[in-house]
Order: C-alpha cells, then structure tokens, then sequence
C-alpha cells in the first residue's frame, strides 16, 4: 500500500513538472530596422551528433547558454572542443515566406543549419587541431526566405579547439542577428566605408613614414625621425584592422591581434618624443614615467579581454594627450615658432580622441564616423608637425637664399655685362611681345572655329536624337496602322453580310452587323487619331522650340518619350528588352512648361538609361532584368520628375563632369557629349530647375529633375 501512495505521488509530480516546463521558443513578430539579436533562447550541447540538427529533435535537457559572450567568459565552449548550438524561433505568419538576412560573427570553425539544411559553412569543424579550419571574420549577409510553419530552428555545430590561441582582444563565439535584407546589406556596404577610410589613413601615414624617413636620412634631422617612426606604428595599427577581413584564418587574427598590441602603446611613446625634439624640451623623470608605462600596457594587450584592455589603452592615450598638451602650453608661454598652431591643433586632437574613446561608447556612431574620429585623433599632430619643420626648412631656405643673393651683388665685376644683359632683355622681350600679339590674332580666330563646331555640333545632337524618336515612332505609328488596316478589312467582310441579311430580311441580325461595324468605325477613328497624335508629336520635337510655356499633361509626355526611346533602341538590336515601370502621380495637374525643351530632356535621360541597362545586360549574368523606371510627383511647389536604371552606372571619378558639354562615356561615334549638357541648360536656365544625379558603379543611375511650379 505505501508502495503504491508512493508510486502514485512520484507519478503527480512529474505531471506537475511537465507542465511548468518553460518555454523557450523566441517569439518574432517582427524585424527592427537594426536588426535581431539572438542571444537568449540558445540551447548547448557537447559533442557531436548531425542529427540534432533536425527541428524535431528535442534539445529540453540542454544547457542554456548565451553564445554572444567572449571565448573567456564561455570555457565550456573551449573545453567541448566540438559542440553544438540550437535556438527555436516561433515566426509571426507575416514574416513567413518573407525574405530576411542572417548576420553572422564568429570565432572558430562551424556549419550553420536552419530547419535541417546546412546553410553556410565557416572554416572546417573538427575535434583535431590540426584538422580544424578556423575563420575569424564578420561574414557578408546570408539571405534567405522563412518557411511556412511556425517553428523554425536554427542549429549550429561548432568547435574551437583547446590549442587555439586566444590573446588581446576577445572575440564573439557565436552572434547571430536577423535583419531585412536591404538594412543587412547597408550595414555591410557601410562596414565596407569604413575599411576604405581606414585604409586611405593608413596610406596617409604610410607616406608621411617615407618621406619623413627619407628628410633624415639626408639631413639627420631628429625630428623628422620621430615622426617618420610615429607614422609607421600608425599605419602598422590601422592596417592591422584591414587584415582580419582579407584574412580569416586562426594565424592571420594572432598576428593582427600581436600587431596592434605592441603598435598602439609604442607609438604614443613617439608621439611624446617628437613633441619634446620639436619645442627642444629636456626629456626628464615624467617623460621617463610615460614611456616606461608602455610596458605593462603591452602586456595587458596580451592577457586582459576586450572590454579591460580598451579602457587601459584610452586612459594611457588620454595620459599621453596630456602630457603632450602641457608641453604644447609651455612652448606658447615662451613664443616657440608655431606653438600656438600646434596647441590648438592639439586639443582638437584630444577632443577626437575623447570622443572615439568615451562618447561614442555612450552614443554609438556608424563606423565611418569612428573611423573618422580616430583618424583626426592621430592625423593632425603627424601633419601639424610636418607643416612646422616644413616651414622650418622654408626659412632656412629663405635666409640662404638672402645671403647667395647679398653674395651675388658683390660678386658682380662690371656695370657694362650688366648693361648688355638689359639689351638682349629688351630685344627679347620685343620679340616675345610681337610673338603674343601674332598667337593672340591665331587664338581669336581658333576661338570662332570652335564656337561655329559647338553650333554645328549642338544641333547634330539634335538631329540624332530626332533621329532616336524616329525609330521609335515608326515602331510605334505601326501599330495603330495595322488596327485600322486589321479593322477596315473586317468591316468590308461585315458590309457584305449586312447585305446578304437585308436581301434576306433579316432585319434583327442586319442591325446587330450594324452596330459591330460601327463599333469597328470608331476603333479605326481611335487609332488614326492615335496615329495623328504621334505625327504630331514627333513634328513638335523637331521643330524650334517657342519658348512659349504651355500646360502640358507630364504624365503622358513622358509616357510617349519613354516607349519612343525604348523602340528606338530596339529598332537598332532586336534582341533587347527591358521592362518599363511607371509610376505616375494621377492627381498631378497639367504643369505649365516648354513641352518640346521638356520632351527632349526626357528623350535623352530615357536614351541614357536604356544605354546602360543595355550594356549591363551585356556581361551581366542570366539573372539581370533590365528596368528603367520613371516616376511624376510634386510637392512644396515642385514638379519632380525621376528616371532610374539598374544600368552600369556613373563612377564617383566623373559625376561631376557628366553635365559639362562634350564629355561622353560611350565609343566614339556613338555620342556627341552635348545630350546632358544641353539637358542642363533647358532645366536650370530655362525653366528654373535642378537635375541630381545619384549613382552607385555596376548597381544603378537615379536621375532627379525638379521645375518649379508656376
């Protein structure tokens, strides 16, 4: 009996137990603009099994775990050696079947699986050391689409052996954020901002090494050694940066870590020593005190964790900074030569350096801004100091100068050399002048020339571009011929049964013949007068322009241009196409402009963008789809009109020559360079307008035209 009270309150409990197991499915019923963190939710497991990896598997008896932590504060990681990871994500049903991205850091090796399939694979995982394939890296976006049902799982097998070194700077075991594919990629391309910058820095100071290496080597200026020997350890710290991301495997992350660790603190020792040579300072016990300190600030480089080891750096840079400032102050008390320059731009320095260190900690900024900041922090000394032993070299050069020329006048032996010197001057200076007024006369008349070539060349533009539209509108008058041809021949075919039916009496069936043949008739009046339409059209765009405003329905302009333009290509390749998206605002009023100067800025702005669509579709693969896409809108007194292409693109090197007149990217004979040009002119000078041009090289051209409203 007692067995069995027992039996019975063992088997309660469990009940009890089973119900009051917590859930720890993560709900996700949306996705912020800076993305999901996944950091509670994760379930760990040493060992090895690929069938966990399927969302089936019940993973309740796991450890939890939060993977985002440093390898320091997670020693089971290292001790499994090769472990797994899994989170279970219940999806909203707005997410499902939508697009996302997976933003993933880690450190080690590992195979990402979500809902059983291996979606992405980092190094080699393995329980050997030497067969593991370690990669350090933040990865590129991972985009993917969610599935139908509710529960997904994300599983990932992991190992980071025991043997690997882990020094300096922590790492990330595993992070994993969810993002929409558009913010996932911004925050990659701006990460690739960032590099550019410091890269661009680093060459900065890689020439401010070699030419201030090369200046002492000549002069054995002490000065010029300190700086060059500060500019190297800085770039040697911003390139350190640069080689995690072209380099993913274990050895490249200890050398970049071991690079920066002893760079850092030994160049803020140089930064004092060129300060203390450049204002003639006595280097005494406080100059010794900062650079001993150096040492121990190594040394938790290599031992202390990310978080530590950052706040000691910024506190022996802050340290540095103060030193430097006090002896930029003493050199201004005793009028040093360029002290003051010197003094304020170290204190903007500090500011940079203070608000990298310690602002940006409390108010994250985007990595371009950091960059940027860190750079100021240590640029402007380096070139502050060259600009002094600049003009340092400049008067020296100056007053030797001065006493060459003191000896010059004594050294002279006569007055009548001199004399004769003037002579042949002067007879020079005749020819020279007759010379200036020949070339001047040749210059004048090469200046009409040209002027008479712009003229003609102005309107050949014009006339290719007529040209262009009447390709296209032979395309386009064709097909309202064929329904008036296609309409007329019917209605002869119906004519004879009317009168068959009324020789036969049928009245009823004559008139319903009658009423199709009618119907007919007014299809064939549409279509003539669509056909009229674009005769006159083409004849309003070939004609001079009045200058005469008129209201004008934008919408259907640019309708009729862009469907021109496009048949015009395809008169010339019957292979291309393109899709054509239009998005017009339907309450847009008739704008009162000069619709044969607006045509052609439209004509050449569509002819442009099909162009690069066109070349585009040349090399890209057989997923690109060519769209051109043009959009009506206005707003605060503005008519807007914009013509995007997902073409090849302008490069930032000539977006600002892209408007001047002549300037053409396309094959010679293919362009005159006047289209953009003469574009530019009939907005800006001859509506009042603006033409913006934004463009991202090989991914698309945004072309944004503004006219006022009047």
């Amino acid at each position: 009996m007692k067995k069995n009270i027992l039996f019975l309150l063992l088997f309660c409990s469990s009940l009890l137990i089973g119900q009051n197991k917590i859930d720890t499915t993560i709900s996700i019923a949306g996705i912020p603009a800076n993305g999901l963190l996944l950091k509670q939710g994760w379930k760990f497991h040493p060992g090895d099994d690929k069938t966990w990896a399927n969302p089936a598997f019940n993973d309740s008896s796991w450890t939890d775990i939060d993977p985002t932590q440093l390898m320091h504060y997670l020693p089971q990681v290292r001790q499994a050696q090769i472990c797994w990871f899994r989170i279970s994500l219940n999806i909203s049903p707005t997410l499902r079947r939508k697009a996302f991205a997976l933003l993933i850091k880690q450190y080690g090796a590992a195979e990402v699986y979500l809902n059983g399939v291996l979606i992405r694979t980092y190094g080699k995982v393995s329980t050997s050391y030497t067969d593991e394939e370690t990669f350090s890296a933040t990865s590129q976006p991972l985009t993917m689409q969610f599935g139908d049902q509710a529960k997904q799982v994300i599983a990932v097998r992991y190992s980071f052996n025991k043997k690997n070194p882990v020094i300096g700077y922590g790492n990330t075991v595993m992070s994993i954020s969810i993002m929409t594919p558009d913010d996932a990629w911004e925050s990659f391309f701006s990460r690739s901002n960032y590099y550019s910058t410091r890269s661009f820095v680093a060459g900065c100071f890689t020439i401010l090494f070699v030419l201030h290496l090369f200046i002492f080597l000549i002069y054995s200026n002490r000065k010029s050694l300190y700086l060059s020997l500060y500019a190297f350890l800085q770039a040697c710290t911003l390139i350190n940066g640069l080689i995690g991301p072209m380099f993913h495997s274990m050895t490249w992350d200890f050398i970049h870590h071991s690079l920066f660790s002893v760079s850092a603190p030994i160049c803020f020792v140089f930064f004092v020593l060129m300060v203390y040579e450049l204002f003639g300072h006595k280097r005494k016990w406080l100059f010794q005190i900062v650079a001993w300190l150096s040492i121990p600030v190594i040394a938790i480089q290599f031992v202390a964790d990310n978080a530590h080891n950052e706040i000691v750096l910024a506190i022996y840079g802050i340290a540095i900074y103060l030193e430097v400032t006090r002896l930029a102050i003493i050199a201004y008390r005793n009028n040093k030569p360029g002290a003051q320059l010197f003094l304020w731009g170290e204190l903007c320095s500090l500011f940079f350096f203070l608000c990298f260190n310690f602002v940006d900690r409390i108010f994250p900024q985007p990595y371009l801004l950091q960059c940027l900041e860190v750079s100021l922090a240590f640029l402007i000394p380096a070139i502050l100091v060259s600009i002094l032993l600049a003009r340092e070299f400049a008067e020296n050069k100056m007053a030797l100068e001065q006493k060459l020329r003191e000896v010059e006048t004594l050294s002279r032996k006569n007055l009548e050399q001199e004399i004769e010197k003037q002579y042949l001057l002067e007879n020079q200076n005749q020819k020279l002048e007759q010379q200036v007024t020949e070339r001047t006369k040749e210059l004048n008349t090469s200046i009409e020339n040209l002027k008479a070539t712009q003229t003609q060349l102005i309107q050949s533009e014009k006339m290719a571009s007529l040209g262009e539209l009447t390709a296209g509108i032979a395309h386009e008058i064709q097909n309202p011929l064929n329904f008036v041809n296609n309409f007329s021949e019917v209605n002869t075919e119906m004519i004879d049964e009317l009168e068959s039916e009324l020789k036969s009496g049928n009245i009823d069936e004559a008139l319903a013949i009658a009423a199709e043949i009618k119907g007919n008739e007014l299809k064939i009046n549409h279509h003539g007068k669509r056909a009229d339409s674009i005769v006159k059209g083409m004849l309003q765009h070939s004609k001079a322009s009045s200058g005469q405003k008129e209201p004008t329905n934008i919408n259907a302009l640019a309708d009729e241009y862009m469907r021109l333009a496009y048949h015009g290509l395809r008169a010339k390749d019957k292979s291309f196409n393109a899709e054509l998206t239009t998005h017009f605002d339907k309450n847009l009023p008739n704008i009162s402009v000069i619709p044969q100067d607006i045509g052609r800025v439209l004509l050449n702005l569509f002819n442009n963008a099909f162009y690069a669509v066109h070349q585009q579709q040349k090399t890209a693969g057989a997923d690109y789809k060519p769209e051109v896409t043009v959009t009506t809108l206005s707003g605060n007194g503005q008519l807007i009109i914009k013509v995007k292409d997902n073409g090849i693109g302008i490069p930032d090197a000539i977006k600002e020559k892209i408007m001047q007149p002549f300037f053409t990217t396309k094959p010679t004979g293919e362009g005159t360079g006047l289209g953009l040009s003469l574009s530019y002119d009939i907005v800006v000078k001859g509506h009042g307008g603006a033409i913006s041009i934004e463009s991202k090289e090989g991914i698309y051209t945004l072309f944004t035209v503004t006219v006022p409203i009047t």
